[in-house]
């Protein structure tokens, strides 16, 4: 309590928004999205998964039309793409992960057959999901898998509901990979729906999650030059050291902010389903404090989105003693459009993303994970 009140106060003293002007930024958000159309893109088809993702976050009622649109939707969508995959796994976990875990195993054995050779996920493309089965050992092995589905938390603003967890495992088994190599966008969205299937008990291949985590490790930058690692609070101990879009050896380009923000959410979660402590591992530190040592809140919401994932994951307020969530605030307040809306892209449908984004930075939509790892 003392914490949350020296934070609080923090935030009012350096002129930080109340949380009444952040819960009615949300609720113009919410507004938007109910008409806003659902572009594509590189989402590819539509964007009806980042949408109800979103209105979940945001405490949309279920009882709502619109939240009945995109959940069926969603439920309904073909499974094509990495992106989209994804996040319906994401969106399926946070609505009823015991209801829907049929359909989010289906997604898991889509995301374990597209893993590329390397490690990473490019765009995919579709595989049979018709072959995954209970894991009847891990159902009747007694125990806290027996008992009846875990109550879990509430969302706000909305309705009333109650999350449930599944009460045994299903299993998949890796059929094939799928290319050569991708990129670090898809491949940190990859990362995000094996966690949701994770957490939905659906086991996954060691082997993938392994290679998937070799993956960073290979194409994390060589330390910065001159890099200070005590001006770092977070990752205490580590020299900064970020991502691009590829790696340090097939992409010109610097390390820059929201390949690195994702890539540490990457690695948090894959040491989490391994079941180690993500505290102790040096790539994510190294990340980290590349986050501390480039500080930045901005207008790209993709990355707002990603530097959030960062912030939750880690499980961290500040990065370079920066408090990444009081100083995103303003900003994203401050450029919060008259229709509710977030973005100024040139194709205005395509400020549905960022207005997804923005709503699921500021309602601080990731859960974090456990420090001592998740394995079963």
């Amino acid at each position: 309590m003392l914490v949350l009140l020296a934070t609080l106060l923090t935030a009012q003293a350096a002129g930080a928004p109340s949380q009444k002007d952040i819960d009615e930024a949300v609720k113009k958000g919410l507004e938007f999205l109910k008409t806003a159309p659902s572009p594509g893109g590189h989402l590819k088809g539509n964007c009806d998964e980042l949408i109800f993702l979103t209105l979940l976050h945001g405490g949309m009622s279920d009882k709502n039309p619109v939240f009945q649109k995109y959940l069926k939707s969603v439920v309904d969508a073909p499974l094509n793409h990495t992106y989209n995959v994804a996040l319906k796994a994401m969106c399926l976990e946070e609505y009823d992960a015991a209801q829907y875990q049929p359909q989010i195993a289906q997604c898991a054995q889509f995301l374990v057959d597209n893993q590329a050779t390397n490690g990473q996920w490019s765009y995919g493309r579709p595989t049979d999901v018709s072959k995954i089965v209970m894991d009847n050992k891990v159902a009747s092995g007694g125990g806290k898998d027996e008992k009846k589905p875990e109550k879990k938390g509430v969302i706000n603003f909305g309705a009333e509901r109650v999350k449930t967890t599944p009460k045994t495992w299903m299993v998949v088994a890796q059929q094939k990979t799928t290319g050569e190599a991708g990129d670090n966008s898809n491949s940190q969205y990859a990362a995000l729906g094996l966690r949701a299937c994770f957490d939905a008990k659906i086991r996954l291949p060691e082997t993938v999650l392994h290679l998937a985590r070799k993956w960073w490790v290979e194409s994390q930058h060589p330390p910065d030059d001159g890099a200070d690692a005590k001006a770092v609070i977070s990752g205490e101990g580590a020299r900064p050291q970020g991502w691009n879009y590829k790696s340090h050896t097939n992409d010109e380009r610097k390390p820059y902010h929201a390949m690195s923000a994702g890539a540490v959410g990457a690695t948090v979660i894959y040491e989490y389903i391994l079941g180690r402590d993500f505290r102790k591992d040096k790539v994510t530190n190294a990340g980290v404090a590349w986050i501390g040592k480039h500080f930045a809140v901005n207008t790209n919401y993709y990355y707002m989105y990603a530097l959030e994932r960062a912030g939750m994951l880690y499980d961290v307020e500040s990065f370079g003693g920066n408090n990444w969530y009081w100083k995103g605030v303003p900003v994203l307040l401050q450029n919060q459009n008259g229709d509710g809306s977030w973005g100024k892209r040139e194709n205005k449908d395509e400020n549905t993303w960022d207005t997804c984004f923005a709503i699921l930075f500021l309602k601080k939509a990731t859960r974090g994970v456990a420090t001592g790892g998740g394995k079963r």
